[in-house]
């Protein structure tokens, strides 16, 4: 069903919680801020408790949309969930129309499915897609009356990497950086494989934060595995291993929606760290990206110093996104 090019008004809306789906899936397939995170598929993988909600016309027409997720408590998480990434607020695409119009309208939805969302929840987190990049109802929210609650918008960054820039792979690797290069020839007695089993890469992840001196909690390592099962029985994920001596070293995840791939997770054994496991895999799920029309590969945040580095040092593009909150 199609839409008028007429503005919004409030009357004309609607809030449906629980939708239905398939009908949230086919939204998120044509909405500019879609992405793999929004699909049921990868939220049934978070082993949460979430509902879909979606702001409709009156005929129907889905406008907006987000997810909320929910804690052991069964109250609305507070922080972005774990291994995710632009669990936000989502629009359809109104690209057809003139930027005045467009603006107004995504405006006017936007507003409304804000009112509504803060009558039903106590307190909301989204973290919206680098396309969506109108933040003025969410700044705008209680402005006159502002003891009863605002949003705190963070900025945050993602690199992008646009594959369609360049002719091949070939043409891409000569864009990295000079010493990813340099690690990525100097590669020997590593094999190359694709995995099935989320306990390998979970292995290695463990003993990568075990470097850190970190300790993960048995929840985080649940939910990586489960985040990887589900992604290769679904089919919507990746997931390979560099072998030295038929020992798996390193491990990455890719996930992929329509047009991009994303970089889940990745581990190192740091007993092989001089063998850069981890940039021979990298750049060989960039390889495969090439050979199956991927469009883009987003490294999912470059926000600490370290990490966002390496990542960056993979030639992609910064892109600003936003976290809000709004807390009881």
């Amino acid at each position: 069903m199609k839409i008028g090019h007429q503005l919004i008004n409030k009357e004309s809306m609607k809030i449906q919680v629980n939708e239905n789906k398939e009908i949230w899936d086919n939204f998120v397939s044509q909405s500019p801020q879609g992405c793999i995170f929004l699909y049921s598929k990868f939220l049934d993988s978070l082993n949460k408790k979430y509902e879909i909600i979606t702001c409709i016309d009156d005929g129907g027409e889905v406008l907006a949309g987000c997810v909320i997720l929910f804690d052991e408590n069964k109250r609305p998480i507070k922080n972005i969930h774990a291994f995710t990434q632009y669990q936000g607020l989502i629009l359809k695409d109104f690209s057809v129309l003139s930027n005045h119009k467009r603006i107004s309208k995504e405006f006017k939805i936007i507003e409304f499915f804000i009112e509504e969302l803060t009558k039903k929840y106590p307190s909301l987190c989204f973290c919206q897609h680098y396309n969506f990049d109108d933040m003025r109802a969410f700044q705008w929210y209680n402005y006159h009356e502002r003891e009863k609650g605002t949003f705190k918008i963070d900025l945050r960054y993602s690199g992008v990497l646009d594959l369609t820039k360049f002719k091949s792979f070939d043409d891409y690797l000569m864009s990295v950086r000079p010493v990813r290069r340099q690690e990525f020839n100097k590669v020997k007695d590593i094999e190359f494989r694709w995995i099935k089993d989320e306990k390998i890469l979970d292995g290695i992840h463990k003993k990568t934060f075990e470097r850190q001196n970190i300790e993960r909690s048995e929840e985080e390592s649940a939910l990586l595995k489960s985040i990887t099962k589900n992604a290769i029985d679904f089919g919507y994920g990746k997931l390979c291993a560099a072998y030295f001596e038929n020992k798996p070293i390193s491990s990455i995840l890719f996930i992929y929606d329509n047009t991009t791939a994303y970089y889940l997770f990745g581990a190192n054994d740091p007993e092989y760290r001089n063998l850069f496991g981890g940039n021979f895999l990298m750049l060989n799920m960039i390889r495969d990206a090439f050979e199956n029309d991927i469009e883009k590969i987003d490294f999912v945040g470059v926000n600490s110093p370290n990490r966002g580095d390496y990542k960056l040092s993979y030639n992609g593009e910064l892109k600003p996104y936003f976290i809000l909150k709004l807390e009881e």
